[in-house]
């Protein structure tokens, strides 16, 4: 991703209202240079023009038409986080196709909005004091209170609460699709591919250490120590105490024991 491009990413995710799709695609093109952006936001018009104003389920009925779907086969493929290979594929990780659908809802006025629930993300379609909650991965299909329970104590072994089901800003849905990056990366031993996964967590909340603490371990297992203990010792200096910062210490001072060794 150019510096450019970086850019546009910290701008669109300090907006009251961030694009997703905007978001994801400049996401994709950090893991690949010839993503185009431009292009792929032309195709999420095109789905909001054909899906008509204010119906979130003409949005689902549009998306369930074209063939969108869960990856039930490749669940854990990096390519099911990343929007225009969804488009491309038609299916993708649940908070991959739930953001297609929210950006869509943005453009066409329909109250779509993204539920965050432990181990499995989806929608919700909003109208006034009502709220149907829609599943992406598994059709597009409606799912009630008593069903989300079930899942969630299947796919993160938590009981169900309240607030698992309340609307989730488009910061924190863009901070999970990039944990999910850098977890898929991480178990097929792809530290740089992580790496920039922790760049762009870091860049879009400067106030969590954490992202940066990651930043510098998997500088340190790519063979670029300097660049870790200079990260980490700014760190130090810089940001208030934390949890985060206590791991920082502790990696600075493996950083320096190892160079004496």
């Amino acid at each position: 991703m150019s510096m450019v491009t970086r850019a546009r990413l910290a701008e669109v995710m300090r907006e009251p209202d961030p694009d997703l799709a905007e978001a994801n695609l400049l996401i994709s093109a950090e893991g690949r240079p010839d993503v185009n952006p431009t292009k792929w936001l032309g195709e999420v018009d095109r789905l909001a023009d054909l899906a008509g104003p204010d119906d979130p389920d003409a949005v689902f009925a549009l998306l369930r038409a074209e063939g969108y779907a869960g990856d039930v086969e490749t669940y854990d493929d990096p390519r099911n986080s990343f929007l225009d290979q969804v488009m491309r594929r038609r299916m993708g990780l649940p908070i991959a196709l739930s953001a297609l659908a929210i950006a869509i809802g943005r453009r066409t006025g329909a109250p779509i909005r993204g539920i965050g629930m432990p181990g499995h993300y989806l929608v919700a379609a909003v109208d006034g004091g009502s709220v149907r909650y829609i599943d992406p991965f598994h059709g597009w299909v409606d799912r009630s209170v008593a069903e989300l329970g079930d899942m969630a104590r299947q796919t993160a072994g938590v009981e169900l609460e309240p607030g698992h089901l309340v609307p989730v800003s488009p910061q924190i849905t863009v901070t999970r699709m990039l944990l999910n990056l850098e977890a898929a990366y991480r178990r097929r031993g792809r530290a740089d591919d992580a790496l920039w996964c922790c760049e762009l967590l870091a860049l879009i909340d400067a106030d969590d250490p954490a992202p940066r603490v990651r930043v510098a371990e998997l500088l340190v297992e790519l063979g670029r120590p300097d660049e870790a203990e200079a990260l980490l010792g700014s760190l130090l200096t810089t940001t208030p105490p934390s949890l985060a910062m206590t791991v920082a210490e502790a990696a600075l001072a493996d950083i320096r024991s190892t160079r004496l060794n």
